[in-house]
């Protein structure tokens, strides 16, 4: 399941990160107060120093649980190349939904943007729809659909330093769920030119 969602949380769109994201004098973009900056076991460090939990760390892979704007047992997964890059992302997964309460999960989703546009301004991004012929008219067939990834739910809100996406996703057979992504723009910047480097 970890591999699952790593893979998930990674092909959620870079490219929707802004052309020219505009950045302060190296002030990144702060989760749970905390600027997403430093390695992995340091960024650990400070959520533990927050009452969260790690559950599961390797050399380059660090899995926090703990409580998250007032939800319970969520997943939290700092993101860098290596165990000495600097964090660049912050993926947050709130528990999976009861697999036929599409209701709940809307709600879920439909909270958080409400407060994240109370934040940070209206989407710069939104698409909310089911990607099927017809659309699902009822609470079960719209659960179904999210679970089978035919569920486009993705809104993302632009901060001064980075900015953040809240997605529905399927977890396959562990249910759906709502996820949060805090991108960095100085550390996403500098991902992307060590890639380009490469080539």
């Amino acid at each position: 399941m970890k591999r699952l969602l790593i893979a998930i949380l990674l092909a959620l769109p870079l490219l929707a990160a802004p052309a020219q994201a505009q950045t302060t004098e190296e002030q990144h973009l702060e989760f749970m107060g905390i600027p997403i900056d430093g390695t992995l076991n340091a960024f650990a460090r400070k959520l533990q120093a927050k009452g969260m939990e790690i559950k599961y760390q390797n050399l380059n892979d660090v899995w926090i649980i703990g409580d998250f704007a007032g939800n319970e047992d969520c997943w939290i997964i700092p993101l860098a190349n290596t165990s000495s890059d600097p964090v660049w992302r912050v993926s947050v997964m709130l528990p999976p939904t009861n697999m036929w309460s599409w209701s709940v999960l809307e709600d879920r989703y439909l909270t958080f943007k409400n407060m994240l546009s109370r934040k940070y301004g209206e989407p710069t991004q939104c698409i909310e729809e089911f990607n099927t012929t017809i659309q699902p008219d009822d609470d079960r067939s719209k659960m179904y659909h999210a679970q089978m990834e035919r569920c486009n739910y993705y809104c993302q809100f632009q901060a001064i330093n980075g900015f953040i996406e809240l997605k529905i996703i399927s977890l396959g057979t562990d249910g759906v769920s709502v996820a949060l992504l805090y991108t960095d723009s100085i550390n996403l910047s500098s991902k992307m030119d060590s890639i380009m480097d490469d080539l």
